[in-house]
């Protein structure tokens, strides 16, 4: 009984650390820009730099974590 307490214990407290660190804000090292929220303006943003800079090679990257 005490070895299946102490490993239920164990589990909630991992589940509590990874919530923690999944819903805490990301930070950037300095002399990076800050991160950015992805919406409507930050796309239109996008794509007009990525335009502004035709005549240049272009790279997209999108990453996903799944």
């Amino acid at each position: 009984m005490k070895r299946s307490w102490t490993i239920g214990l164990g589990v909630a407290i991992a589940a509590a650390l990874g919530g923690i660190y999944l819903t805490t804000a990301g930070h950037v090292p300095g002399g990076q820009p800050p991160l950015v929220q992805i919406d409507n303006q930050a796309l239109s943003n996008l794509r007009a730099e990525f335009n502004r800079a035709a005549s240049d090679t272009r790279v997209i990257l999108l990453l996903s974590p799944t």
